[in-house]
């Protein structure tokens, strides 16, 4: 019986060397390799999570703390009797950016809690003005939830982007077909409509940053949503259509019939997405402090939009000679 198993696994064993010697040495090189470089990028992926764990715990601790305090600040604003004691802490808890800008009452100046500091600066501890401060502070620690909730879930702009790639994808296809065919009015009209797409996120940032009051920048809104977002859109639905007849998916009856409603749609989510990103919370936020403001004149409002109209220029001026020279 013993004599058996071995002989068995003595002819395992001459099995698997033959097999062995059969490998080539750069197959060996290979199989050692890939197996080396599997656990080397399974160290990184572990590194890179936990280094990106340990982050997030971090600022979630961080800003934990931070709204204790701000809460604390509002309490004694609010009691009347340590309100110099509030004040000084206020000051090394909110943006030190925001104090003394020239410009004034624009998206940058309240996201800087310029509005805060500008009111700390004639700060007389009266009960009118603690209640003022006390409704930013409020304010401010309801945007940086809400910031923190979008910063942690999956929503629509994790939709947006699938979205975004997805149409990425779609054109950088169609770019080199158009390449390989020599079809000029496609190559270009893809080109660009890549070239929007990836554009988009960066665009969204600036024009959040505009001020929607006016009129000329409103312009510069509709514009960018019509050439970045609808032409793109468009021009995907129509390279689908192309590959739906192509494979024979669907009829082009049919798709002629449906046309008009799924032009219609892509319009409407294409606009719902843009507005989304750029009246986000900060928008919101925004929007609520002006509120708070709405004792302001027109008159103040008008010399404030001179003022930030003439500081603007004199720094386009500064540039200008700064390059000259």
């Amino acid at each position: 019986m013993n004599c058996s198993r071995k002989s068995n696994s003595w002819d395992v064993l001459k099995n698997f060397e033959s097999e062995v010697r059969r490998l080539e040495i750069s197959q060996i090189i290979t199989l050692i390799s890939g197996a080396g470089l599997g656990a080397i990028l399974s160290a990184i992926l572990v590194f890179v999570n936990n280094s990106k764990r340990n982050w997030l715990d971090y600022i979630t601790k961080e800003r934990t703390e931070w709204r204790k305090s701000i809460k604390l600040i509002i309490v004694d604003l609010l009691d009347g009797k340590n309100r110099k004691s509030a004040v000084s802490r206020l000051k090394s808890q909110i943006n030190p950016y925001g104090s003394d800008m020239n410009v004034k009452y624009v998206n940058e100046y309240y996201m800087k809690d310029g509005h805060i500091w500008d009111l700390l600066s004639n700060f007389d501890y009266s009960e009118e003005k603690s209640q003022k401060l006390s409704q930013y502070l409020e304010l401010l620690l309801k945007y940086d939830w809400e910031r923190s909730k979008n910063e942690v879930g999956i929503g629509r702009t994790a939709l947006w982007n699938l979205l975004r790639w997805g149409l990425i994808f779609l054109n950088t296809i169609m770019f080199f077909w158009a390449n390989n065919v020599n079809d000029i009015l496609n190559i270009y009209l893809s080109f660009f409509q890549l070239i929007f797409l990836i554009l988009q996120y960066f665009l969204i940032k600036l024009l959040s940053k505009l001020n929607f009051d006016s009129r000329k920048e409103k312009i510069i809104l509709f514009l960018s949503f019509i050439m970045a977002f609808v032409f793109p859109y468009l021009y995907s639905l129509y390279l689908t259509i192309i590959l739906l007849n192509f494979y024979n998916l669907i009829k082009v009856n049919l798709l002629v019939d449906i046309l008009p409603v799924i032009l219609v749609l892509i319009i409407i989510s294409s606009e719902i997405f843009f507005l989304y990103q750029i009246f986000d919370i900060g928008h919101k936020y925004i929007s609520q402090i002006k509120k708070i403001e709405k004792n302001k004149t027109d008159l103040e409002l008008k010399y404030y939009g001179i003022y930030n109209l003439n500081y603007r220029l004199k720094q386009k001026s500064w540039d200008i000679k700064y390059n000259i020279t």
